[in-house]
């Protein structure tokens, strides 16, 4: 009997367990959902939705390469994105 009872708590943590991995591969599927929505929108406020996939991945790889040897063009990146930001958030606010 003790030896039952020892088999049914191992089933349960075994079931237990699986139950928390199925939320956690959920929630990881949710955070990467998001996140791609939310590149998709970056796509569309640079004004680069227009163009085929295959042009903004070309400009992309082609950024990330000017970015890792290029600090000072990062930055001007980021004021760039920043300015946007800002901008398109004035827009929301006047309206």
């Amino acid at each position: 009997m003790a030896t039952q009872n020892k088999i049914a708590k191992i089933q349960q943590q075994i079931a237990k367990d699986e139950r928390n991995l199925a939320l956690e591969k959920i929630k990881q599927r949710k955070a990467d959902t998001r996140k791609k929505i939310e590149l998709g929108g970056l796509v569309i406020k640079a004004k680069m939705h227009e163009y085929s996939k295959a042009v903004i991945l070309g400009a992309l790889i082609e950024v990330e390469f000017h970015l890792r040897c290029d600090e000072d063009l990062k930055r001007l990146y980021q004021m760039t994105g920043t300015n946007r930001f800002f901008e398109k958030n004035n827009i929301i606010k006047a309206k």
